[in-house]
């Protein structure tokens, strides 16, 4: 019975990151949103929280190598700086905060981000510095706190009419070094079986393979609007966590 058990959370583990993988290389985001749910379920929330960092920052890199030259990297830089010195009050705040609380404020903010993107791209404002630094800030604070940074990285992609072709493969450098930083803020990694490693690794790689063939033929629209509902469905999932804890 206990045999059972233990492949049953392999399965789980090792399928969450398949879906996550190819969702980000499809759309450009999604592992964490995607994984973090059941990884939480199967490692808890400290452990969960810390595999989504690693393997999220993974799976950017090997994203990021097939397409780091058609990277933006200046507005990459404007949304990382801000975005990595708010890791560390982050840690602070998630290890004396935690809890139901810190996860509907989260999903609050992310729900209100995703709505306020739609009615201000219009507006100058939305090509501004101050709206990439504001929105890179965010979603530091929510990596390290949640283990969620795409949801304020989507909104000011909507905001200001980031190309998605552009955003996906841009945004990969972004990741990766936001995971390597919320790692640091944390101080370590997670501590898994090599059972675990391995259907993790192997997940991870099969999943961007399989991103790699149906990225090109799905249309941007699809794309975007995929990145978006996935931004909102993981704000939804968030909050209803967040209120099941409390009652």
């Amino acid at each position: 019975m206990e045999q059972t058990v233990q492949l049953s959370a392999l399965i789980a583990l090792a399928a969450a990151i398949f879906v996550g993988a190819s969702t980000q290389r499809i759309s450009g985001m999604g592992f964490a949103l995607v994984s973090s749910p059941f990884l939480v379920i199967v490692l808890g929330p400290f452990e969960g929280i810390m595999l989504v960092n690693l393997l999220g920052g993974c799976s950017s890199l090997l994203i990021f190598a097939q397409v780091f030259r058609q990277v933006e990297y200046k507005k990459v830089a404007l949304l990382l700086i801000p975005a990595v010195i708010m890791t560390f009050p982050g840690a602070w705040v998630a290890s004396m905060l935690g809890g139901p609380w810190l996860s509907i404020g989260i999903a609050v903010m992310v729900i209100l981000a995703l709505g306020a993107s739609f009615l201000i791209r219009d507006l100058p404002a939305a090509q501004s510095p101050a709206l990439a630094i504001g929105a890179g800030a965010v979603s530091g604070f929510m990596s390290v706190t949640a283990g969620v940074s795409g949801p304020a990285i989507a909104g000011y992609a909507v905001a200001s009419r980031w190309p998605q072709a552009k955003f996906a493969v841009s945004v990969q450098l972004y990741f990766l070094v936001l995971a390597t930083s919320s790692l640091i803020a944390k101080g370590g990694v997670p501590h898994l079986a090599w059972t675990q490693w391995t259907a993790c690794l192997v997940a991870m790689v099969l999943g961007i393979i399989l991103g790699n063939f149906l990225a090109p033929k799905i249309p941007e629209k699809i794309s975007r609007a995929f990145v978006v509902l996935v931004a909102l469905s993981g704000a939804v999932g968030l909050m209803i966590n967040g209120i099941m804890e409390l009652i």
